[in-house]
């Protein structure tokens, strides 16, 4: 009871004084009692991953063949494909790594510009967005990616981030990081001239969330979903020519 009153006279105090002033009640309580940020801030650390651990070790060990016809870097996504034979290509290197940020794939930079590959297919963000990472960072690291390659003369292709399916928790809030994200990625594509190959047309349902029959946890493809991945990407190789049979074809 007592503290019924407390609060009733904190409240009817207020609104005396913002009558006085010629204010609003509630732009007084909200200049008194400033809302905080709900909005987690990101405390991941990619050194922290241990698949980044273990595969970047590796990555760093391999002796890799010189040119490549292409590189595929990215996250899981990238990692759990078998692109060799997705696209018919005994040279692909797959630098996947399972729960790596955009931060982490700027470490393998130094790999691929040495290994000089004829071109590298570009996917990430989805755990940067998972862990809260603010969209501008993400599409800076991105840019640092591309335009890095590019100096190097190392041609970029860059694929949208995939959203995820409704039973994902928290899809509303992945799925409009995505979309945002997306939208810097295709405009990054077209600032420096690469290709940007939309895959969401081909996963995703009408209301734009990853297709529950191409997802086995609402993030992760299963096979048909990486099927259909590598069929856009077909067409799209065959132009560039980055499959060694089909060149010779």
């Amino acid at each position: 009871m007592k503290k019924a009153l407390i609060i009733l006279s904190v409240v009817v105090n207020v609104v005396l004084l913002a009558l006085l002033l010629g204010r609003k009640p509630i732009e007084l309580f909200e200049s008194a009692f400033p809302a905080t940020s709900t909005q987690p801030i990101t405390t991941f650390q990619y050194t922290k991953n241990p698949n980044y651990v273990r595969l970047n070790s590796l990555f760093h060990t391999y002796q890799y063949p010189k040119s490549p016809n292409a590189v595929m870097l990215g996250d899981s996504m990238t990692n759990f494909g078998d692109w060799r034979i997705l696209l018919d290509d005994p040279t692909i290197v797959n630098f996947g790594i399972p729960g790596d940020t955009t931060e982490g794939f700027l470490t393998r930079l130094d790999l691929i510009v040495e290994m000089k590959p004829k071109r590298v297919f570009l996917m990430g963000g989805i755990n940067d967005i998972r862990h809260f990472t603010p969209i501008p960072i993400i599409t800076e690291n991105m840019t640092t990616i591309v335009t890095t390659l590019r100096k190097n003369n190392i041609d970029v292709v860059i694929q949208s981030t995939l959203p995820v399916a409704p039973k994902y928790s928290d899809s509303v809030r992945v799925n409009r990081e995505v979309e945002a994200l997306n939208r810097n990625l295709e405009q990054l594509a077209k600032s420096v001239d690469m290709p940007f190959i939309d895959l969401r047309p081909t996963l995703t349902n009408q209301q734009g969330y990853l297709q529950n029959r191409m997802t086995y946890d609402g993030l992760h493809l299963v096979g048909g979903g990486y099927l259909r991945w590598s069929d856009a990407l077909k067409p799209f190789a065959e132009r560039l020519q980055i499959t060694e049979n089909k060149s010779t074809r």
